[in-house]
């Protein structure tokens, strides 16, 4: 940092303020000496250096502005002005020509950690919580910027929930779990355009029973749909029907099955599996019927009565699949 344009008398103080900066040993304290912080703050007294860095900032003079203000904290942290120069710094960041949202969130807790009863604790609560909603990814990125928001919104409204920043606070905490919705369909539809069946069947019924009132329903409806038309028995099922089988002819996993009992095995894994692919079938079709009757004019929904179709269902009841 510059040192401020005036005369310093004698070698000997230039020689302390250099020590006490590199640890050399004048004095145990890391703080610095009050000459080191005359020679820094060039004398300029808290409510001086206040006083220039609001000034500085106003003239978005950023950087400068920063700067000043900084040295309150580094040299005069006991000023009744510290508060007022912290929370502008955060400020700063929050509201400058390049807004810097991290950082912004870094001061403001930085504040309540210095002065955790701060009259201003509500404002500084909201924009913690603004820099996190700020910080948020679309659908398709990892969501954990979302549920930071969530977590800072919910902590004001638990703290203060008369606060006026309550409406805005429960606002973006909905925005959020829509963002968090569309997150969970975006995977879902990933999976069944991966051919990951089951993993979007129990993603895409997870989104619609966590988020029942996200809008965007009917591709979670069409593409659900579509992981259970096309879901067959899997390896789990095939291992637990196997050894259902076995008890069935008292035998171990390890025993070999005759020619008979092979045949036997064959024949009922075959009406097991044609069984379980009806009861995928059926449910897929009560998805796409589920679509068709609650939004029929979507395109989604003209894409479900071909499936229904296809699946052998040419009249669409009205009773919808509860």
């Amino acid at each position: 940092m510059k040192l401020l344009n005036r005369n310093i008398a004698g070698v000997s103080l230039a020689i302390i303020a250099i020590a006490n900066i590199a640890g050399l040993g004048v004095g145990c304290s890391n703080r610095p000496k009050a000459g080191a912080a005359r020679i820094y703050t060039g004398s300029l007294t808290a409510p001086q250096l206040l006083e220039k860095g609001t000034l500085e900032l106003h003239r978005k003079k950023w950087e400068d502005g920063r700067r000043t203000l900084k040295l309150i904290e580094e040299f005069l942290p006991g000023a009744a002005e510290f508060p007022a120069a912290k929370l502008l710094l955060a400020d700063s960041y929050f509201y400058g020509s390049k807004s810097s949202f991290p950082e912004a969130e870094v001061e403001y807790q930085s504040l309540l950690n210095y002065f955790p009863n701060h009259p201003k604790r509500e404002y500084v609560l909201y924009r913690i919580a603004l820099c996190r909603y700020a910080s948020i990814e679309n659908g398709e990125r990892d969501q954990t910027a979302t549920h930071k928001a969530i977590e800072a919104f919910n902590r004001l409204l638990q703290e203060s929930p008369g606060t006026p920043y309550a409406t805005d606070a429960r606002a973006k905490i909905t925005q959020c779990w829509k963002r968090l919705a569309e997150h969970e369909l975006v995977v879902g539809i990933f999976y069944v355009n991966s051919f990951q069946w089951v993993a979007a069947e129990n993603r895409l019924k997870g989104m619609l029973e966590t988020y029942p009132e996200y809008s965007d329903r009917e591709r979670a409806y069409f593409y659900l749909g579509e992981a259970l038309r096309r879901k067959n028995p899997g390896a789990d099922l095939f291992t637990q029907e196997y050894s259902a089988f076995l008890d069935t002819i008292n035998k171990q996993e390890e025993d070999s099955l005759t020619a008979q009992e092979r045949k036997q095995w064959v024949a009922h894994w075959n009406a097991f599996a044609k069984a379980e692919v009806g009861k995928y079938t059926a449910e897929a079709r009560s998805y796409f019927q589920r679509l068709v009757e609650s939004y029929p004019s979507s395109i989604w929904a003209g894409r479900a009565r071909d499936r229904l179709l296809e699946l052998g269902q040419t009249r669409i009841t009205e009773e919808l699949d509860g």
